[in-house]
């Protein structure tokens, strides 16, 4: 099913380059052979010269900009048509009001009514043309779900005569839900039972490993009104995972301030809103992610190459230092760092560092004080794995203690670990477990207050407490 979703993926890239390509072709024309011949009142011969033929590489891939960091590309499995002329209309608003300021507003006018006129047929011929290419690959989308060539590995959590009577009622009302149930968990313990389309897979208490394990997208639960308490409980331990939630009607009172509204349209299942920024916001953070990583990478170039000969004449072995760190969702990944221990520094198993710590070189301690050797931090941060701002990540064998002691650290692998973080600002590193779960309190408030604000105050903190060599 990946590659299917990866073709619809590569369609949907086309289908808006293509769409925009025709639209700033007609738009061009509309402007020479219209708006330029009524202005200088005869007729203005149609040259697609240079100027155009740089313009329609360059305006589709503005277009394309849009939609990545406004997150039109994720979840191609789950869109909507409805979905498409929500997004296609905010697109179309953003964009055109962007190129008039670049392209239009340098134009030739007769009054400024020319530049409304303009305006309008850009926002009509952006709108139109690109909503009715997308409608055509939603749909072709949307009949790959019904024939059930594309579906969400889906469990169920609830009261066990509740869920069957959900599941039946989605197969003979919602032909295409797309859900392939792998088993569910049941709430009441005390009922036997037993459905042969639906195994049960354990208990409330193994939920995070039970999704973890079969590889679950979809957890929909049904309860009733008064299981509050059960509810909470299930959240809490699917919080930390990447799934999309679902809940039946009787529990909108329970949920109403945390729902994604497009899932009332669809069929009698509400979609619990799980994200922590609006996809506004979302999208400016990755913009500021890369931008500044970007920049900080060609502006840290000199001291890189310094750093990258001490390394190597102060120490035996590698300059860069990579090691697994646990990510969003539980996520595994490698985190780059310049080499500021001794080489097999670790030789007799994980070993925080300590403020006098003698596995660190001396050119390790300088790079430390001043966060220098987290500068490769910024190519986990363009490759996706990190923010600039949020948690920091940690191994495996601490995250274990620590969960062990303080379950609510899953809180944090709700987002992408950061170069920075509340946690790292106002308490610094840690020494021992202890002082990791005393840090993940700060971190913990972060995810509860997270913002654009926020991000760019832990930022400015970062650099005043890395001048002023406060870094260990």
């Amino acid at each position: 099913m990946l590659r299917k979703i990866l073709a619809f993926k590569k369609l949907y890239i086309f289908s808006d380059l293509l769409a925009a390509a025709i639209v700033w072709t007609l738009f061009y024309i509309y402007r020479k052979v219209i708006i330029e011949s009524y202005i200088f009142e005869s007729p203005i011969p149609l040259q697609l010269g240079i100027k155009f033929l740089i313009s329609i590489f360059l305006i589709p891939i503005f277009w394309l900009l849009i939609y990545y960091f406004t997150g039109y590309y994720n979840n191609i499995p789950r869109k909507t048509r409805l979905e498409d002329v929500v997004n296609t209309l905010i697109h179309s608003v953003i964009g055109v009001s962007l190129l008039f300021f670049i392209v239009i507003l340098d134009d030739t006018i007769a009054s400024y009514k020319t530049y409304y006129q303009s305006l309008f047929v850009l926002f009509l011929l952006q709108f139109f043309i690109v909503l009715a290419f997308r409608l055509l690959v939603t749909s072709a989308v949307i009949h790959q779900k019904i024939k059930g060539k594309i579906w969400f590995r889906t469990l169920f959590v609830g009261r066990a005569e509740m869920v069957f009577q959900l599941w039946k009622e989605l197969n003979t009302k919602y032909i295409g839900h797309g859900h392939i149930v792998l088993g569910y968990i049941p709430v009441n313990n005390g009922e036997n039972i037993e459905f042969s389309e639906m195994p049960e897979l354990g208990t409330i208490n193994d939920l995070h490993e039970i999704i973890i394990e079969q590889n679950i997208d979809d957890v929909i639960i049904v309860l009733n009104e008064s299981d509050g308490n059960i509810l909470k409980m299930v959240m809490k331990s699917i919080n930390s995972s990447n799934v999309i939630v679902k809940v039946n009607p009787e529990l909108y009172s329970l949920v109403k301030g945390n729902i994604n509204i497009s899932s009332l349209f669809q069929y009698p299942l509400i979609q619990i809103n799980n994200y922590l920024l609006s996809p506004v916001q979302v999208a400016v953070k990755k913009a500021i992610d890369i931008f500044i990583s970007i920049v900080g990478i060609v502006l840290s170039l000199p001291i890189c190459v310094v750093l990258c000969i001490l390394i190597k004449l102060t120490s035996k072995g590698s300059i860069l230092y990579s090691h697994e760190r646990i990510g969003r969702f539980g996520k595994p990944f490698y985190l780059y760092k310049f080499r500021s221990m001794y080489s097999n520094a670790e030789e007799n198993g994980p070993q925080l560092a300590t403020k006098n710590d003698i596995r660190i070189t001396s050119i390790g301690k300088f790079m430390r004080r001043l966060r220098l050797d987290e500068i490769p931090n910024l190519i986990n941060v363009l490759k996706g794995d990190m923010s600039l701002v949020g948690p920091r990540p940690e191994r495996r064998f601490y995250i274990d203690q620590i969960v062990e002691l303080t379950p609510e650290y899953k809180q944090l692998l709700k987002v992408k670990p950061g170069v920075t973080s509340w946690g790292q600002v106002k308490y610094g590193y840690a020494e021992n477990v202890n002082e990791m779960i005393r840090r993940m309190r700060y971190d913990l408030l972060y995810i509860e207050n997270i913002s654009i604000y926020v991000d760019i105050q832990i930022l400015a903190r970062t650099i005043i407490i890395v001048f002023q060599g406060k870094g260990v």
